[in-house]
C-alpha cells in the first residue's frame, strides 16, 4: 500500500507530539462572572463550547477554566489565554491577566467591552457599534501585516461590533472588516501587539468554518510556534479518517469503485488524482518540519476526496428537498431573489420559512405583532413568495404553535393574568398557551387564516405542535374542561392525573387538544386552498412523543390531517439514523408522506458533507420520498449544499 507507512508515520508522530507536551500551554477561559445577566452568560457557555470544540478539531492541547476557578496557580505554565467572550471582567481577574501578560503570557480576546483590559493589550476600547445596514460587516481581510499562516479572509455576517485601535507603538490592525461588497473599511477586525491580539466580535458558527478554524490556529501559532506540529500531524491524518478507510490510498480506491461507470467518473478521478499527488506533497512537507505549510494544504487533500465522493452519488428526480430558514430573512436579509437563486441552483425544491411565532409575526400582520423582522426588512412572507415564484422553489409558512417566550412581555403579562398560559405539574406558569383555552385556539387558527388569505404560499408547516413536556398543562382551564370530558371530578389535582388514577386518561385527553388544533388547519386550509400543503415538524421517538407531548403525528397522517410530517432524526451516528428512519417509514399511511429532517447544524451534533450524503442514501434506500436540512445558514450554502450539487442534489445526467 502505497501511502501506508506515511500514514503511520503521522499518527505515531501525532501521538509522540502529543505524549511529550508537558501539559496544555493554551487556556480557554469559560465567560461567566465576566457576563451582565444570564442571556449573556449562557451565550458565552455557548461560544466558549464552539472554541473547546474547534481547538480539540485543531489538536491544539489546552485546558477550559471556569472564570470562578482563576488564580495565578493555574496561569503560571499557560503561554496563551483566550477570552472566547468575557465582556467585563473582575478586577481582581483583570490583576490576574496583567501579572500574566507582564510575565509574558499572550492574551486572544474576542469582543469584550472593559477599556482596561484593551490597555493590557495596548490598545483602546472604541464605542460599541450596530450594523446600520444588512451586510455592514461582512468578512474580516487579514493585511501584509498580519503574522503569516493567517487566511487572507474570514466571511463572518457580524451585526455589531467592539472596535478596538492601536495605542501603543507595537500594535497595529492587521484586519479590517469588508461590506457585502468584499471591500476593506475603516473598522478594525483584529488589532494585534507583542502582548496579544483583539479581535472586535466573536467568532461566529455562520459558515466559512475551516477559516475561522484557521484563523484561531493562526493567532495560537503566533504566540506559541509549538502548537503548529500536533495541528499539522492531525489534519493530515484526519484527511482519510472517515471511518471507513485505513489511508488515503485506500480512500482513493473505495471512491474509484464507486465513480466506476458513472457520468461523473472523469471529473471525480481527476480530484482523487490530485489528492494523491497533494498528500505526497504534505508528508514531504511535514518531514521538512513545514507544519504550518503542511496543516494548510492537507485540508485541500480532505476536499477533493469529499468532492469525488460527491461526484459518485446518483441524484433522484420528483425528490423532495427542504430546507427550513430559522432567521426568516433568508441568507441575504432583503434579498430574497438571491437566497432563492441559490437554492434552486444548489437542487433544492421547497423553504420553510419562519415567519410567524412568539406573538410576532415577520409580515404585515393584523392578528399578531409585527416583528423587529419586519420592521427592519419588511414584508418577508411577500417577499419570499415573489422570489421563490421566479425561481421554481415552494414556500411554507412556517408557524411556531403555542410558544410565546419571545412576544412582548406586556402581552404575555397579560396572557397570565387571563390564565391563558400553561402551568406546570408543580405551579409554576411557562410562556405557552395552553391548548385547552378557546381564546388560545381562536388566536392560533387566526394568523394561519391571514396567511392563506393574503399570501400565495404552497404550505403551511406547524411547528411546536405539541406540549413543552409532560410536566405541563395543568391550569386551572385545563382541569375543568378535562373534567367535563370524561365526566369525573379531581379530588387531587394535578395529583390525580400526574401519577394517580386519571393519569392515562389525562394523558390521551392533552393528545386531543393538539390534534384538534392540527385537525381544524388541515380542514380550513383545504377548505380555502385545495392544492395547499399541510405538514409539521415532529419528533422523531413515535409513539413515544404521543404521550410525553401529545404529538400523535401518526394519527394525523392516518386521518389525512397533514400531507407529510418532518422527523427531527437529528444524529451523527448513521446507524441510528437509520433505525430512527425505518421506524418512521414502516407506519401505517407513512408512504411518501414522511421526510426526515437531517440535522446539519442542530445542536445534536454538526454533520460535514460526507455525513449529509450517507443519510440521504440511507434514507432513500429506505424508501423516503425526500429529506429537510437544518438549517438555512452558512455552513449549510457554504459548506454542505455545493458538494451534494456535485452528484446527490444534481440535475441527473442519465
Amino acid at each position: 500500500m502505497r501511502y501506508s507507512a506515511a500514514l503511520i508515520s503521522v499518527w505515531l508522530g501525532f501521538v509522540c507530539a502529543t505524549a511529550a507536551a508537558p501539559g496544555p500551554e493554551v487556556i480557554l477561559l469559560k465567560g461567566s462572572i465576566s457576563a451582565p445577566n444570564d442571556a449573556e452568560r449562557n451565550y458565552a457557555r455557548i461560544v466558549a463550547a464552539r472554541l473547546d470544540l474547534w481547538l480539540n478539531e485543531l489538536a491544539v492541547a489546552h485546558d477550559v477554566i471556569e472564570e470562578t476557578d482563576l488564580d495565578r496557580a493555574r496561569l503560571g505554565g499557560a503561554r496563551v489565554v483566550i477570552l472566547g467572550y468575557n465582556p467585563l471582567p473582575p478586577g481582581h481577574h483583570l490583576k490576574l491577566l496583567k501579572k500574566f501578560v507582564d510575565g509574558g503570557g499572550k492574551l486572544i480576546v474576542f469582543y469584550a467591552a472593559d477599556p482596561r483590559l484593551a490597555a493590557l493589550l495596548g490598545m483602546k476600547l472604541g464605542a460599541y457599534k450596530a450594523a446600520s445596514t444588512p451586510g455592514c460587516w461582512s468578512a474580516m481581510l487579514f493585511n501584509e501585516a498580519s503574522p503569516p499562516h493567517l487566511p487572507a479572509r474570514v466571511s463572518q455576517d457580524s451585526r455589531n461590533i467592539r472596535p478596538v485601535y492601536p495605542a501603543a507603538q507595537d500594535a497595529t490592525v492587521i484586519a479590517r472588516w469588508a461590506g457585502a461588497a468584499g471591500k476593506a473599511g475603516a473598522d478594525p477586525a483584529c488589532v494585534i501587539s507583542d502582548r496579544g491580539a483583539w479581535i472586535t466580535h466573536v467568532l461566529l458558527d455562520d459558515g466559512d468554518t475551516w477559516n475561522k478554524k484557521r484563523m484561531l490556529l493562526g493567532l495560537v501559532g503566533h504566540f506559541y510556534p509549538a502548537a503548529w506540529e500536533p495541528s499539522a500531524r492531525a489534519s493530515l491524518a484526519a484527511a482519510a479518517d472517515w471511518g471507513r478507510y485505513g489511508s488515503v490510498e485506500e480512500t482513493v480506491q473505495g471512491i474509484g469503485r464507486l465513480v466506476s461507470g458513472t457520468p461523473r467518473e472523469k471529473g471525480a478521478r481527476e480530484k482523487l488524482a490530485r489528492a494523491e499527488e497533494l498528500y505526497a506533497r504534505c508528508v514531504s512537507l511535514l518531514e521538512a518540519a513545514r507544519y504550518a505549510d503542511c496543516f494548510a494544504q492537507s485540508r485541500e487533500v480532505r476536499n477533493l476526496l469529499v468532492q469525488a465522493y460527491g461526484c459518485a452519488q446518483e441524484s433522484r428526480r420528483g425528490e423532495f428537498r427542504g430546507v427550513w430558514d430559522h432567521s426568516g430573512t433568508g441568507l441575504f436579509p432583503g434579498d430574497w431573489d438571491r437566497t432563492c437563486r441559490l437554492l434552486r441552483a444548489h437542487g433544492m425544491t421547497d423553504i420553510m420559512v419562519n415567519v410567524l411565532g412568539d406573538g410576532r409575526a415577520h409580515y404585515d400582520s393584523r392578528v399578531l405583532f409585527r416583528s423587529g423582522v419586519f420592521e427592519a426588512y419588511g414584508d418577508q412572507l411577500a417577499a419570499c413568495t415573489a422570489a421563490a415564484r421566479k425561481n421554481g422553489i415552494r414556500v411554507h409558512a412556517w408557524k411556531l404553535c403555542w410558544r410565546v417566550a419571545g412576544a412582548p412581555p406586556d402581552w404575555v403579562a397579560k396572557l397570565k393574568k387571563d390564565g391563558r398560559l400553561q402551568v406546570t405539574d408543580e405551579g409554576a406558569t411557562i410562556d405557552w398557551l395552553c391548548p385547552a383555552h378557546l381564546d388560545n385556539l381562536k388566536l392560533e387558527k387566526d394568523s394561519i387564516r391571514e396567511i392563506l388569505g393574503r399570501y400565495d404560499v404552497d404550505g403551511i408547516h406547524l411547528d411546536y405542535i405539541r406540549y413543552p413536556g409532560s410536566h405541563a398543562c395543568y391550569c386551572r382551564t385545563c382541569r375543568a374542561a378535562f373534567e367535563v370530558a370524561v365526566g369525573k371530578r379531581t379530588a387531587h389535582w394535578p395529583d390525580d392525573v400526574v401519577g394517580g388514577a386519571l393519569r392515562k386518561e389525562y394523558i390521551r385527553w392533552r393528545r386531543t387538544l393538539i390534534t384538534r388544533l392540527v385537525a381544524d388547519v388541515g380542514a380550513f386550509a383545504r377548505k380555502r386552498r385545495p392544492s395547499i400543503k399541510v405538514s409539521a415538524s415532529v419528533y422523531g421517538r413515535y409513539p413515544l412523543c404521543a404521550d410525553s407531548v401529545g404529538q400523535d403525528w401518526g394519527e394525523w397522517l392516518k386521518k389525512g390531517y397533514v400531507d407529510f410530517v418532518c422527523p427531527m432524526n437529528y444524529t451523527v451516528d448513521l446507524k441510528r439514523f437509520r433505525t430512527w428512519t425505518l421506524s418512521q417509514l414502516i407506519l401505517p399511511y407513512a408512504k411518501n408522506r414522511v421526510y426526515p429532517g437531517i440535522g446539519v447544524t442542530a445542536a445534536e451534533g454538526r454533520l460535514g458533507p460526507v455525513e449529509v450524503i450517507d443519510q440521504i442514501k440511507a434514507l432513500r434506500q429506505l424508501g423516503a420520498g425526500g429529506f429537510m436540512l437544518f438549517d438555512l445558514d452558512g455552513v449549510l450554502t457554504n459548506e454542505i449544499l455545493p458538494v451534494l450539487d456535485l452528484g446527490i442534489t444534481s440535475k441527473p445526467l442519465r
